[in-house]
């Protein structure tokens, strides 16, 4: 039989034996790892390889912060330092923005410079930071905690411009749904409703429309007019934002985002799905299913009865992880539906 791999059990004993510290593969294997283990713990998000052959426990097994929050914690402290020594006229731009405005940025945690742009002032880069000459529209500059940045709409679109689709879709998807829960007034369970009322979804695009008008002439702006026609603000991460530019690209256009499906007295939300083909799709971030060991137990559990449940009122269910490919996912999906 093969043997069964327990990836937070894997990702347990390696914070034990090694904290926070990277080490080659070659030790681990020597401390009882096997090759097939760790690439099941890496595969979950719960051990990282930021370079072939080195390993590190990921920041959110045992910490209760994922990798992205961790990023965003160590970039403001260099956000709010460098921008002080640009003067009270910098604003915050791009990933430096995002990080303020806690918007989920391009599928990774953003780069260790911080970006800025300061009137009146030549472009310049230094160890750490990048500072571009220009005007901002007063109404889409915001001071948060004393730092001036970009509104969440500009943020946005500066990280969408030049972007394929898919990548373009995660901050603009964010930045939707927070203007979404901003108009309506909702948050938790009954923003998952408010999101799909025509009416704040309206309001939503109309807002993005006005904040990419301040971009004319600025690079990459017909990539974010394109991905603005798909925006919808019913997607709940970027893996799912991400799902949905690799269908709309690979002419899958019938999924509906973010769905309640009732099953007796019961409502379940899928990422994806379509009610004609009875297809289910789900991108499943290791992330959603909680950071300690007991929240995910508890978790998949909870997962599997749902799944059991939808399967049993005739639904077929496609399910990926981050590891695996664009063709993959796609293909799997359009079988599915066929």
């Amino acid at each position: 039989m093969p043997r069964t791999h327990r990836p937070l059990e894997t990702a347990d004993r390696f914070r034990a034996l090694f904290a926070d510290r990277a080490i080659r593969a070659a030790e681990a294997h020597a401390a009882g790892f096997t090759r097939d283990q760790l690439r099941a713990a890496v595969r979950r998000g719960l051990l990282a390889s930021p370079r072939r052959g080195t390993l590190i426990a990921s920041p959110d097994h045992g910490s209760g912060l994922d990798a992205y929050d961790a990023w965003r914690c160590a970039h403001l402290a260099r956000v709010a330092t460098r921008m002080a020594l640009l003067g009270p006229t910098a604003v915050g731009t791009h990933a430096s923005a995002a990080a303020v405005w806690a918007l989920r940025i391009i599928d990774s945690p953003g780069p260790e410079v911080v970006t800025a742009i300061k009137p009146g002032e030549a472009d310049f880069a230094a160890p750490g930071l990048v500072v571009r000459n220009g005007e901002l529209p007063a109404h889409v500059v915001r001071r948060i905690d004393g730092l001036l940045v970009t509104d969440i709409r500009r943020t946005a679109i500066d990280l969408a411009r030049g972007q394929a689709l898919p990548r373009a879709l995660i901050p603009l998807d964010d930045a939707a749904r927070r203007l979404v829960a901003r108009a309506s007034g909702t948050e938790g369970p009954a923003l998952r409703y408010a999101v799909h009322d025509q009416k704040w979804r309206t309001i939503a695009r109309r807002e993005l429309d006005d904040a990419i008008m301040t971009c004319r002439g600025w690079p990459g702006v017909v990539a974010v007019r394109d991905a603005l026609e798909h925006v919808d603000p019913a997607s709940e991460s970027p893996f799912e934002s991400r799902s949905r530019g690799w269908f709309l690209e690979g002419g899958i256009r019938s999924l509906e985002i973010g769905a309640p499906i009732r099953v007796g007295a019961t409502t379940y939300w899928a990422d994806f799905c379509d009610r004609e083909h009875r297809v289910i799709g789900e991108a499943d971030g290791w992330a959603k299913y909680g950071v300690t060991a007991d929240e995910v137990r508890r978790a998949l559990r909870a997962e599997r009865i749902r799944q059991d449940r939808l399967a049993s009122d005739g639904w077929t269910f496609v399910r990926w992880s981050g590891g695996d490919s664009r063709w993959d996912v796609v293909t799997r999906m359009q079988a599915a539906l066929r």
